[in-house]
Order: structure tokens, then sequence, then C-alpha cells
């Protein structure tokens, strides 16, 4: 679909609604035989916007069928602009467009945990890509105490 007639058709069904909302308007202030003129006008352009709206809608669905492949936005791949959603963000491989997945936030985690299994299932056999990037266990952090073998009293001190 040419992205031109995309436009077109956008246009004529704004046409359409502002000519209908504005209908009402008039409608709304006159009396008598200017009233219902109005209202029937707003009628005719109510049904000729429901008509262009099922033609935009038709011409969106054929323009933007089939597989979309994308990539993780670099600058913010995961946000939480709504309260109670997870929104994974991308964009095509050219740039031109972004894809977005809003998640619950038990949705979220169920795919957390099924893409860190395929992670791991198609890591390399010695681990080293993930290994690199999810170490087994945090880091230990520094204690003021020296180490020691000795299992330590109530106190906190050395047997």
């Amino acid at each position: 679909m040419n992205p031109d007639r995309l436009f077109d058709l956008a246009a004529e069904f704004a046409h359409a609604i502002g000519n209908a909302e504005r209908f009402h308007a008039r409608a709304a202030v006159a009396t008598g035989d200017d009233r219902a003129a109005h209202q029937k006008a707003a009628s005719r352009w109510e049904a000729a916007a429901a008509r262009r709206r099922e033609h935009l809608r038709a011409a969106l669905r054929e323009a933007l069928r089939g597989t979309v492949k994308a990539v993780p936005d670099e600058r913010l791949p995961v946000a939480t602009w709504q309260p109670g959603r997870v929104e994974v963000r991308a964009t095509t491989l050219d740039g031109t467009r972004t894809v977005r997945v809003r998640y619950t936030p038990a949705q979220a985690a169920a795919a957390a945990v099924a893409l860190i299994a395929c992670a791991a299932i198609t890591d390399d056999p010695d681990g080293s890509t993930l290994a690199s990037i999810l170490p087994a266990f945090p880091p230990t952090p520094p204690s003021d105490e020296p180490a020691t073998d000795e299992p330590a009293t109530d106190e906190g001190r050395p047997a």
C-alpha cells in the first residue's frame, strides 16, 4: 500500500468526522427545520465516516500484514510507563518502525523465565556466553572481619 494513499484515507476519515461534529454542533444551537437539516447532515457525515474508517482499517491491515522482524531498542528495551504493565520495545531492522509488546507482571515474569531457559539451552557448550553475563552467584561483599575457618559464636567472634 502506497503511504500517500494511506494518508489520503486518513485525511478523508478525519474530514468526515470533523463535518459530523460540526453539524452536530450546529444542530445543538438551531431550532425548527434548521435543526432537523443539521441533524440529517450530521447523520450522513457519520455514515460516511464509518465507511471511510473501514476502508482505512482494511488498508492498514493490508499494509501491515506479515511478520515484523525487529531488534531490541538499544536505548530503552524495557519500560514500565503504565502501572501494572511491562513494555518490551524494539525497532525494525531498518529503524523505520517501533514495535511494542505490553505484558502484565505475570506475563512478563513468564516471558523472562522462558527467555532465560532458551538462552541457557542455546548457550555455547562451554557456557562462555552466559557465564560472562550472568555469574553463578553475585560476588560476596568484603567484610571488615578477617576470614576464618572457625565457627562464629553468638557474639559474632570465633569460638
